[in-house]
C-alpha cells in the first residue's frame, strides 16, 4: 500500500490518498486537485513532487 498527502508536497490541505500503485494515487490526487484546488491538470513540477512524495505504508 502507498500513500500521499497534500501536506507532503507543501499544500495546506488535509487530504490523503492511498492505493496499491502510483498510478492509482495520482488518479485520486488529480480528481482532488480539480475538485478542491481548481486545477484541471496537475502541473508537471507538482506532479513530479507528488510522485517523489509517495511513500510505502504497511
Amino acid at each position: 500500500m502507498k500513500k500521499l498527502s497534500c501536506k507532503d508536497i507543501g499544500v495546506n490541505c488535509d487530504a490523503e490518498f492511498t492505493g496499491e500503485t502510483e498510478y492509482e494515487i495520482m488518479r485520486l490526487a488529480s480528481a482532488h486537485a480539480l475538485k478542491e484546488h481548481n486545477l484541471p491538470n496537475i502541473p508537471p513540477g507538482i506532479a513530479k513532487k507528488c510522485r517523489e512524495s509517495i511513500v510505502d505504508i504497511k
